[in-house]
């Protein structure tokens, strides 16, 4: 649970859209569709952190989300796993904030007068979010990126791919389905309850029911993507607790 087919049938339990001749299957498909959307940008469903790219030389920003992006089907910055990795060499790797600092366009203006015209360089100090003329989402460098040797790693949030398929689980689009999520995929159905109440029925009380129990389910599954980079803080305390004990049975 739950396949296309499975949140179809969760849905259909509701008595005032069990049948097909009011609230069709394809409208229903849209509402889901729509749901597992939502779900991956309110629950961090789906998060990537396997796509890099090459850095071109002279390049200033890199597309995130528009025409021939970096990243496929980009939500947003994963930060809790790191967001950009920033590899100058193959054998030498460089995060922020240490090595480098996420900052905006108007930090480099006020700090760097001049920074976009200066010289290239594999050696990255700052990096920014930033718009272009058409829209498109970008992650710009300072200083540009000199060669084609520098590698970039992003860890964001993707809407993944919509199910086509009945027998296929949200955002992978296959039978593969993300099983750590699964607890929380009801959520779809949800949505889609939701909405059909919301535009269909017009029954007000139960769409802010079913939008509640959405909101449920899309709260808990961020908290749980969360833990999943918050494991530090486990085993940081199970050190902590360890060298205590050895310091108290030393005393």
């Amino acid at each position: 649970m739950p396949t296309l087919a499975e949140l179809r049938a969760r849905v259909r339990l509701d008595r005032a859209l069990k049948g097909t001749t009011f609230f069709s299957t394809d409208n229903l498909d849209i509402l889901l569709k729509e749901g597992a959307l939502q779900l991956a940008n309110d629950g961090d469903a789906f998060i990537l952190g396997s796509d890099t790219w090459n850095g071109v030389a002279s390049a200033q920003t890199y597309v995130l989300s528009g025409a021939s992006p970096k990243v496929t089907n980009f939500l947003d910055i994963y930060w809790p796993a790191g967001g950009l990795v920033y590899k100058p060499t193959s054998s030498v790797t460089k995060t922020a904030p240490n090595d480098f600092t996420i900052v905006s366009e108007a930090w480099l203006n006020l700090h760097i007068p001049g920074w976009q015209d200066a010289t290239a360089s594999d050696t990255l100090q700052h990096a920014y979010l930033s718009h272009d003329s058409s829209g498109h989402l970008l992650l710009g460098v300072y200083p540009k990126t000199s060669t084609t040797t520098p590698t970039f790693k992003l860890y964001y949030k993707s809407r993944g791919t919509d199910m086509s398929a009945a027998a296929n689980y949200p955002w992978m689009d296959s039978t593969t389905n993300l099983v750590h999520t699964e607890p929380y995929q009801v959520g779809i159905a949800y949505y889609a309850l939701w909405k059909a109440h919301e535009t269909f029925t017009l029954n007000q009380s139960l769409a802010l029911h079913y939008k509640e129990a959405y909101l449920e389910q899309a709260l808990g599954l961020r908290e749980a993507q969360a833990r999943i980079f918050a494991a530090e803080q486990a085993g940081l305390t199970a050190e902590a607790m360890a060298e205590s004990a050895d310091s108290f049975g030393g005393l």
